[in-house]
């Protein structure tokens, strides 16, 4: 049987993926215990066994830690990570975007077929985060300290195409300065969405702990000009009277084109560089591809008395625009494959 080695995007031990022990979650322990497929399993069965399967990596480093069976089954996968400080509204993004997958939005205005890498792990995340914000109103919670691990992971193909697993973490933005934790993660990732929050300008030199700590590594291991970005000045909704800003929270359209990134991008750099924050515009400058990106994942501020009883957001939750960043950076890792994403971000 042919060798096939998968790189683990927690660790980067490599994974001999031609036929590993497979595992299930046991619900009731939450413990991996390993899965046994019948000899005389017919292909449904098989299929469906496979389905909700994992694989355990065989580094310890830095916990036990398993990946979708089907991580190693379709193209080269595409690790995406989301970095940002605390309170920046990062976990918000990262929930609206799973939501609008959910929902279908990445078929019904980019045609691509999309579907969950590891269903479980996909019903944990809508269950523990996407329902908490939208079902609910209520504000999520930050992104535990020591958290690098993935949130939700994905299948997308387009046009018929050879479908890529992609991987989506959320990183604790102290986790990413402390160079240890972040090494391996660098080192197995394709793109990076910057997520900065606009209620922190105050007119000063700007800086950006984490954002400067991802560049520092990506710089030391010669991966910088391997890595896209897509920088996202979230919270948008709260700049709904800067201009020319206004005009593209208007402008929520679903087809997202070379030329009218460029204009968004040069707009929302300008507006950012008037300011002083230099620190969010260096993926930017740096990454051989990157984009920049207004969206609001909330579309409100959450009430000051945190747990009401009607939620922390009185009106609801109003995402826009939360998709558009995702979708340039699948244009700029490979995933999109036409000329027009061939343009995204040069």
């Amino acid at each position: 049987m042919t060798e096939k080695w998968v790189s683990c995007p927690v660790c980067l031990q490599q994974i001999d993926w031609r036929d590993p022990p497979l595992y299930r979650l046991d619900a009731e322990t939450g413990e991996h215990v390993e899965l046994t497929i019948p000899l005389n399993a017919g292909p449904e069965r098989k299929a469906r066994l496979r389905r909700t399967a994992r694989i355990r990596c065989p580094s310890p480093e830095p916990t036990e830690h398993h990946l979708p069976a089907a991580y190693g089954e379709f193209g080269p996968p595409v690790v995406l990570g989301f970095v940002g400080a605390r309170g920046s509204g990062k976990t918000h993004l990262l929930a609206a975007m799973v939501r609008a997958i959910e929902r279908g939005d990445l078929s019904r205005h980019h045609g691509l077929s999309c579907w969950p890498l590891d269903i479980l792990l996909h019903q944990q995340y809508l269950r523990d985060q996407v329902d908490p914000l939208f079902a609910e109103a209520r504000r999520l919670s930050p992104t535990p300290a020591d958290q690098m691990m993935f949130a939700d992971a994905f299948v997308v193909a387009r046009n018929g195409g050879t479908p890529r697993p992609v991987a989506l973490f959320d990183i604790a933005g102290d986790a990413l300065t402390r160079v240890a934790d972040a090494a391996a993660f660098i080192d197995a990732t394709n793109g990076l969405v910057f997520v900065a929050d606009p209620t922190r300008l105050d007119g000063s030199e700007h800086r950006e702990p984490a954002f400067g700590a991802v560049l520092d590594l990506l710089r030391a291991s010669g991966r910088l000009p391997e890595v896209s970005a897509a920088i996202v000045l979230t919270k948008a909704d709260r700049l709904r009277f800067e201009e020319p800003l206004a005009l593209w929270l208007r402008r929520d359209t679903h087809v997202l084109t070379a030329d009218e990134s460029l204009r968004e991008s040069a707009d929302v750099y300008a507006y950012l560089h008037q300011r002083g924050a230099h620190a969010w515009t260096r993926p930017y400058r740096e990454c051989a591809r990157a984009t920049l990106h207004l969206a609001t994942a909330t579309g409100a501020n959450p009430l000051p008395n945190a747990r009401t009883e009607g939620g922390d957001f009185d009106l609801g939750v109003h995402p826009s625009r939360v998709l558009r960043p995702l979708v340039a950076l699948l244009a700029m890792t490979g995933v999109l494959d036409s000329p027009e994403a061939a343009r995204i971000g040069t």
